[in-house]
């Protein structure tokens, strides 16, 4: 189990709740009145089984960290140099990304736009680490796929 788990589902979960409730406030509230079949927006929300709902969101908001996070081997067949290191920040940084640590053996970014971190519930950090062989790429799946794709790009046919 990741070791951030239960901070993503707790995360998950609450921005689940409050994504469903912005939705069915703007449902009801756009809707004319004349067309709404209750008379305030607490019936509504009644109607609409939330015991039901709260059921989805908790048991998707636990399920979540775990397909939406991974952490990807990037196979190198050289030490990983200063240059290989440049080459890495540029790749993230191409793809809107800002180096926010280096410890020595990893690299960490996370995106530039407040409204992606926004989206991505803070738990948007991307750490490459290049201690070991292969290269571990960790955060967020859609990312580290894209990102570590490139990497892996510019170690086998770049970096030679």
């Amino acid at each position: 189990m990741p070791k951030r788990y239960f901070i993503r589902v707790l995360k998950s979960i609450i921005y689940l709740f409050i994504m469903v409730f912005l939705i069915l406030a703007l449902i009801y509230f756009v809707t004319p009145e004349e067309e709404r079949q209750v008379d305030s927006f607490l019936v509504f929300l009644q109607r609409n089984n939330l015991v039901l709902i709260a059921l989805f969101l908790g048991a998707f908001g636990f399920i979540y960290p775990v397909i939406g996070y991974i952490a990807k081997k990037v196979p190198r067949s050289r030490p990983f140099s200063e240059d290989d290191k440049k080459e890495v920040e540029k790749i993230f940084t191409n793809a809107r990304f800002v180096l926010t640590g280096d410890d020595g053996s990893a690299l960490t970014f996370r995106p530039k736009n407040p409204v992606a971190r926004v989206t991505r519930i803070f738990e948007d950090a991307i750490t490459v680490d290049y201690a070991s062989n292969p290269l571990v790429v960790e955060g967020l799946q859609r990312d580290v796929t894209r990102l570590s794709k490139t990497i892996e790009r510019y170690l086998v046919k770049g970096g030679e």
